[in-house]
C-alpha cells in the first residue's frame, strides 16, 4: 500500500531543483518536502540519488501521518495576496507610492519585480564571473605549461 502511494506522489510533478557545488559535484533537492536531498557526482547521479532519497521520505512522512504538500506547479495562484506589513513600513510604503503618483499595490508590485529582477541579474552577474574566472585559469596554465623545443634534425 504504501509503495502504491509513494509512486504515485513521485509521478505528480514535484520541483526538482539540481545545482553544482563548490566541490565540483552536484546538489539536488524535492522544494516541496522538507529536508529532501541527494548528492551525486554528476547531474544525473544527483538526480537518480533525489529519487531514492525522495521515495524514502515519503515513506517516512506517510509513516508518520505527516501531510505531503501538493506540488507547487498545481498550486493555483489567483495574484491576490494579503500582506501584514508594521505600521511603520505601510506609512513609509504608502508615502512612496504617493510620491511617485502610483497606488500602493502597484508600488509593492514594483518593489517585488525590482527584488526579483536584482536577484536574476546577480546570478547572470555571477555565471559571467564564472565563465571568466575559468577562461582566465585556463589561459594562465597553457602559458605556464612548458614547451617541447624542437630538436633540430
Amino acid at each position: 500500500m504504501a509503495d502504491h502511494r509513494v509512486s504515485r506522489y513521485l509521478r505528480q510533478p514535484y520541483t526538482r531543483a539540481i545545482t553544482p557545488d563548490d566541490q565540483g559535484s552536484y546538489v539536488a533537492q524535492v522544494l516541496e518536502f522538507p529536508g529532501c536531498f541527494a548528492e551525486g557526482a554528476s547531474p544525473q547521479e544527483a538526480y537518480r540519488n533525489l529519487e531514492e532519497a525522495a521515495a524514502a521520505w515519503l515513506e517516512s512522512a506517510l509513516a508518520q501521518g505527516f501531510p505531503i504538500s501538493p506540488p507547487l506547479a498545481a498550486q493555483g495562484y489567483s495574484g491576490t495576496v494579503s500582506l501584514r506589513l508594521p505600521k511603520s513600513l505601510h506609512k513609509r510604503a504608502a508615502e512612496l507610492a504617493h510620491r511617485d503618483g502610483i497606488s500602493l499595490n502597484q508600488f509593492i508590485v514594483a518593489a517585488v519585480a525590482a527584488r526579483m529582477g536584482a536577484e536574476e541579474l546577480l546570478g547572470t552577474i555571477a555565471a559571467r564571473l564564472d565563465d571568466r574566472l575559468d577562461r582566465l585559469q585556463t589561459t594562465e596554465a597553457s602559458a605556464t605549461t612548458p614547451r617541447r623545443a624542437k630538436a633540430a634534425v
